[in-house]
């Protein structure tokens, strides 16, 4: 490539980049914004559900999530619901037992951008 193509091309993708509307909104994808319980918490009271709150609205019909505990099994009784706000992703749980637990979560975003990942939380023993 000769210098001038260079920077028309470096030129082009500035503008893509910095351009509003349309393009910002298709680069998007939903992350989550706040979680319960906490990414990493150590807690004594165990939790009825999980929710998870994301940045962008998500598609109800394509959200997973799923909690395991420390030997694999699955903590769910149902499936996991969407929230009206489109941006809250809950299921309810079986009673927990003290032990450590791994939040498995995924996402398509309104505009079809898929994301996923997992988080732990542990339930102990109540202080005496």
């Amino acid at each position: 490539m000769n210098r001038i193509s260079v920077i028309a091309s470096l030129a082009m993708l500035a503008v893509i980049m910095t351009w509003p509307g349309e393009f910002a909104i298709a680069w998007a994808h939903a992350f989550p914004n706040e979680e319960q319980p906490l990414v990493g918490s150590t807690i004594t009271t165990p939790p009825s559900k999980v929710s998870i709150t994301y940045d962008a609205p998500i598609e109800s019909l394509f959200a997973k999530l799923q909690v395991i505990d420390g030997a694999g099994q699955e903590q769910i009784t149902g499936p996991p619901s969407v929230g009206p706000d489109h941006r809250t992703l809950s299921v309810e749980l079986k009673p927990l037992k003290p032990g450590h637990y791994t939040v498995r979560w995924s996402v398509v975003s309104e505009d079809g951008h898929r994301t996923e990942g997992s988080y732990d939380f542990i339930v102990s023993r109540s202080k005496p």
